[in-house]
């Protein structure tokens, strides 16, 4: 391939073997499980290694499909601002890989459906591929290089975070860690300072206090908020917050305002 600097964004996904993405100026290295943005109008190139040729999955994009809306350039614009250009990201987690690669081929499907509607799921979904490796880069930002297991722990407690409302094994997650269940549930207990049990609960007593306070519907909270059994809820919620559901929305709704303090005469 020759140097040439387009004028759209790519996002390079490197699936295996080794080799640089040569600008110009430089050469950058990268291999398995990399990804590197390179902003549009930028001059550039892939590169093999010879003995390892790369297989890319390259994603291209031009920033006019994000238009005028507020939210989609919002989205742009923190990738832009978290995810730095010209520098390889070592994924190296399972769950971002899958993340990633799902998300892509979602992309791609999408893309060629040419139906009814498939530019903007496929803007929705550059959307939240985009946020998703902005946020990915901010957590494992400040991982420990000499801790070797801090991004396959982070990336199964993102996982967590992501789907707590629903069924999740420890199973599930020490494999996303690639560790055993054993040493996964020490782990967690050492980074986390509690449980997964324990730390599970407690995020999804948060997020029913939310839906309590919007709805009133204290089984809709109970089942969103991923407890498949109200008896238990009622019993988490009451040993986390010291309060029964009930109570809950009764001191919420009935609790006076906070008193404002009067501005000083100039």
């Amino acid at each position: 391939m020759e140097l040439t600097a387009p004028d759209f964004h790519h996002l390079y996904v490197v699936r295996e073997g080794r080799g640089f993405i040569e600008t110009g100026a430089e050469r950058l290295p990268v291999r398995e499980n990399n990804i590197v943005y390179v902003p549009a109008h930028t001059t550039h190139r892939p590169v093999d290694d010879q003995e390892s040729p790369l297989t890319l999955v390259i994603l291209c994009f031009y920033e006019s499909v994000f238009g005028d809306c507020n939210s989609a350039l919002e989205g742009l614009q923190l990738f832009r601002r978290s995810f730095p250009a010209l520098v390889p990201f070592k994924v190296g987690d399972n769950y971002t890989r899958l993340e990633v690669r799902n998300r892509l081929k979602a992309l791609f499907v999408e893309q060629t459906r040419h139906s009814e509607g498939s530019r903007p799921v496929a803007l929705a979904q550059l959307i939240e591929l985009l946020v998703f490796l902005a946020r990915t880069y901010e957590e494992h930002r400040g991982l420990s290089p000499a801790d070797a297991g801090a991004a396959a722990f982070a990336g199964s407690l993102q996982h967590l975070n992501e789907n707590f409302y629903r069924p999740v094994k420890i199973e599930e997650l020490a494999d996303l860690a690639n560790m055993s269940y054993r040493t996964y549930t020490e782990q967690f207990k050492r980074r986390k300072g509690k449980t997964v049990t324990q730390y599970l609960a407690e995020r999804r007593v948060d997020y029913a206090k939310r839906l309590l306070l919007e709805t009133d519907d204290i089984t809709f909270a109970a089942a969103e908020s991923g407890f498949g059994d109200l008896t238990y809820f009622y019993r988490v919620f009451k040993k986390l917050t010291g309060v029964t559901p009930k109570q809950f929305i009764n001191e919420r709704r009935h609790r006076p305002p906070r008193a404002e303090a009067a501005p000083l005469a100039g």
